[in-house]
């Protein structure tokens, strides 16, 4: 064996300390990035904070945003929000917000004292506690009757039958309504009260035209044999349902959310973007240190801190111009989902985003991992924008979500005693010009909590 010295040509990529902290700052939420901008001018001699630049813009921002969702909420709740703000102007028994917070419960206890207070057996008492603990965060039930009550065994004696009476006739009679629902379509029907005509119509649309409910009100009318007014009180009927009744199920702490973006619905029915001043863009080089010479020691130092100095205002900079590429992208891409919510949903992954603003999957990843939205339907987190597809005989695509309600549809529609395979279900998504296999089918099938057509056929005869 010898030892020798060889060269070697090759390529490798290396994060720069100006890359490193690009990235850092492109992952960040706004307060996450407003606590580093503090720790950085601590730490930075040359950076120093505008308070009066960041404070007048962030003040105009909200206040512009407060006035678009109150002109939205009266235009969709009607005049009664008068009688509401007069009344609770005009009490002087109002206890202050400290004392609210104080006295808050949370969701998952307030289910559990509901729930306490009814009269029920004792072991459908704690098959209803055991019930609301396995609700998802957004509140609803996935799991399948029979393997719930398996998973149960040695604990409390019950069966499939008997969870899914208590789920019916317990679960989804807790407050607020929607709670324990099987999948949105269930959720939403669940808050109507099904007395008004708007709500019977909101109801008839959501079982029999969920397909439509992303056309033109005119096309929807004609093919629902209603007036085009009608279809606009029940879009904005369906707008102010919760498709996520389950906020504040684990009882964490509260914690503040501030939107990186923000998206509004303009007079003109248009989509207008925005990316919200905050208190980072006040932040700027301390003008006191231009054209000062340094010496010695310092001026190793004070060169260091400029270079990180300039590398900061450049990150924020890229920050916000990526989060305007992005919103814009998302705004066009996703319309339906901002105007009539989760049923409006497209197909729409990171990789189709990053294609079309021209960067890279992960920094798009960056962008929206832990971001939020205010959005005409309210405080959205950014990754809800995405969701997986299925390509159609047309060359197009469908998002996940509306398979999967469409795939509910045809079983709940089946013949009683006659149930539909999962193969049928394929065939028949196919005719429609739907792309997808009898595994995926079942697969589908499994998510939203339905048992296979031999469990319902033997669940038919059964009754």
């Amino acid at each position: 064996m010898e030892t020798r010295l060889s060269h070697k040509l090759g390529q490798r990529l290396a994060l720069t300390p100006q890359l490193t902290q690009s990235l850092k700052v492109l992952a960040m939420s706004s307060m996450e990035l407003e606590s580093y901008l503090e720790e950085s001018i601590e730490s930075n001699p040359l950076l120093e904070m505008d308070q009066e630049s960041f404070t007048t813009a962030d003040s105009a921002t909200q206040d512009r945003a407060r006035e678009a969702d109150e002109r939205e909420q009266w235009k969709e709740q009607g005049d009664n929000r008068w009688e509401t703000m007069y009344s609770a102007s005009t009490r002087d028994d109002m206890p202050d917000s400290e004392q609210m917070w104080q006295g808050e419960v949370n969701l998952g206890d307030s289910l559990h004292e509901q729930v306490d207070r009814q009269p029920m057996e004792d072991s459908e008492r704690e098959l209803a506690h055991a019930m609301i603990d396995s609700l998802d965060d957004d509140g609803y039930f996935r799991n399948d009757p029979a393997e719930f009550a398996a998973e149960l065994k040695g604990q409390i004696d019950t069966d499939g039958e008997t969870v899914e009476r208590v789920l019916i006739e317990v679960i989804h009679q807790l407050e607020p309504a929607g709670l324990g629902a099987r999948d949105l379509t269930e959720c939403l029907l669940m808050q109507l009260d099904g007395e008004s005509e708007i709500d019977l119509w909101v109801k008839r649309l959501l079982l029999h035209f969920s397909q439509e409910l992303f056309g033109s009100d005119a096309e929807l009318a004609k093919k629902a044999e209603c007036s085009d007014e009608m279809i606009a009180q029940a879009r904005a009927r369906m707008r102010r349902l919760d498709p996520f009744p389950g906020h504040g199920m684990r009882g964490n702490n509260n914690y503040y959310i501030r939107p990186e973006i923000i998206f509004r619905r303009t007079s003109g029915n248009e989509i207008e973007v925005e990316v919200p001043a905050s208190g980072w863009r006040g932040i700027k080089l301390d003008e006191r240190w231009e054209g000062h010479e340094w010496t010695g020691k310092d001026k190793e130092f004070m060169s260091q801190a400029m270079k990180e100095a300039k590398w900061l205002l450049h990150a924020l900079d890229q920050r916000s111009e990526t989060l305007m590429k992005v919103a814009i992208c998302l705004a066009q891409r996703q319309r339906s989902f901002l105007e009539y919510g989760v049923l409006g949903l497209k197909p729409l992954t990171l990789q189709d985003v990053a294609e079309e603003v021209g960067l890279h999957e992960s920094t798009i990843s960056r962008v929206t991992n832990g971001k939020y939205a205010d959005t005409p339907i309210g405080m959205i987190e950014l990754r809800r924008f995405f969701s997986a597809g299925l390509p159609t005989r047309g060359g197009g695509t469908i998002s996940v979500y509306r398979v999967q309600q469409r795939v509910k549809a045809l079983i709940d529609s089946e013949p009683p005693g006659r149930p539909i395979s999962d193969q049928a279900i394929a065939d028949r998504l196919q005719a429609e010009g739907i792309e997808i296999a009898r595994r995926t089918v079942a697969k589908y099938r499994e998510q939203l909590g339905l048992p296979p057509s031999s469990q319902r056929r033997r669940a038919g005869r059964s009754r």
